[in-house]
């Protein structure tokens, strides 16, 4: 029995109403197949890793065995529980390793989904959420990418954009989630405190002002801020630090560990000082990889700034909000630039912000209701927004960052 609204349609109505919801299944399912084929590459890569019998790598699964087995040292909270847990369990830390990783990036990719699903079909969103510098970042560059311990971060900004999603804006056990969220993060890895601001700008757009809730959250955050700048005082671990690290993980020590004088990994490589860093990046850089980064940077820019302009979204916000924003936004930029001059991880600092971004975005495209300038583009709108996300990548770090493979199709010339 047809209802009465869809009785005071015309058939040209019903008609659009139809094409408009067909459109946005495929839309959801394009979003759903992003997903899977981000999850699906990871679990291929997890089994790769697992059955390898070479030692563990060096960057992919070290970085997330460094403990605190030689004392206090930076980035050691995950790997010191993995250690306690794989001594409990009776398991490989390295496979445990592995079983945390594809279980933490599954769940960050399962909140993604959630956040993105109901995102508006549009050419805009299209090319926002399809960016090369987005979620199709660790496809594109897999196997070099790897689940960083930015997931962590990922993971925690979701689940406060879903919290602030549903109304429910000043509540303790979010600044307390938030709070020890950021220590987690920071004693994960330190440079993450750079990026800690975006959790201060969802809450200034959630309160359209910087509120009660804005402050408390940077209140929550002072422990995270205090542990960085401690650990940034004193980047150097000793090498009896790292020896002790390394014979903890006993026939699981990844390969700078037992090779250590070949080449570094993460756990060895915190013995290094920060000018060594900065001459090691140094090494890297050419004039190709820095205009490689700077068409690739400016290319991940662009799904944000048609985003924003797209969907006119300073129209909801006021102007005063506006300023906030782009202050504490312009905070954590200012405060990546020193990463690029001590690492060469250009590509995941990149990615970082591009994630939060969009992850932000959409939320408040959603949140807000709006719609683009042209809800309804031609075809030739969607070929180029298509051309976009396939004609490039985001190279990880400085040694990938070639022309022809940020522009594969360059091979063909």
């Amino acid at each position: 029995m047809k209802t009465k609204l869809q009785s005071s349609m015309n058939p040209m109505q019903r008609s659009t109403g139809l094409h408009h919801q067909r459109g946005q299944r495929i839309f959801a399912l394009l979003i759903f197949g992003l997903v899977c084929g981000v999850f699906f590459a990871q679990i291929y890569y997890g089994i790769r890793h697992w059955s390898n019998a070479t030692p563990p790598d060096e960057w992919h699964i070290g970085e997330w065995l460094i403990n605190y087995q030689g004392g206090f040292t930076r980035r050691g909270l995950p790997g010191e529980i993995i250690l306690q847990l794989s001594r409990w369990l009776m398991i490989n830390p390295a496979h445990l390793t592995i079983l945390i990783q594809t279980g933490v990036f599954t769940l960050f990719l399962l909140l993604a989904y959630i956040l993105l699903r109901n995102t508006e079909r549009s050419v805009i969103a299209f090319t926002l959420l399809f960016s090369p510098a987005f979620l199709l970042f660790p496809l594109l560059e897999w196997p070099r990418v790897g689940v960083r311990k930015e997931v962590f971060l990922f993971i925690m900004f979701i689940i406060q954009l879903l919290w602030l999603r549903s109304a429910r804006l000043y509540t303790p056990v979010l600044l307390l989630f938030i709070g020890v969220g950021a220590l987690f993060a920071v004693l994960s890895h330190e440079m993450l405190v750079i990026f800690l601001p975006y959790l201060v700008i969802a809450t200034i757009c959630a309160e359209q002002r910087f509120g009660r809730l804005s402050l408390a959250t940077i209140i929550a955050l002072i422990p995270a801020i205090v542990a960085a700048i401690i650990i940034f005082r004193n980047p150097q671990t000793t090498t009896a630090a790292i020896d002790a690290i390394c014979a903890s993980l006993g026939s699981s020590a990844p390969y700078d560990c037992l090779h250590q004088n070949e080449r570094l990994g993460a756990i060895t490589f915190l013995a290094q000082s920060t000018g060594y860093g900065i001459a090691f990046t140094r090494h890297f850089t050419t004039t190709e990889t820095t205009l490689v980064y700077l068409i690739t940077g400016s290319l991940s820019l662009i799904p944000l700034l048609l985003a924003i302009a797209g969907y006119r979204l300073w129209q909801y916000l006021p102007p005063g909000t506006i300023i906030w924003i782009g202050g504490v936004w312009g905070l954590s930029i200012v405060a990546t630039i020193p990463l690029f001059v001590v690492a060469a991880d250009y590509g995941r600092f990149i990615n970082i912000h591009i994630t939060c971004s969009t992850l932000l975005l959409a939320w408040l495209i959603q949140a807000r209701q709006a719609r683009p300038i042209f809800a309804s583009a031609t075809a030739g709108w969607w070929i180029a927004a298509i051309l976009f996300a396939g004609s490039w990548r985001l190279p990880m770090w400085l040694s990938f960052a070639t022309y022809t493979h940020a522009f594969s199709w360059l091979s063909l010339f």
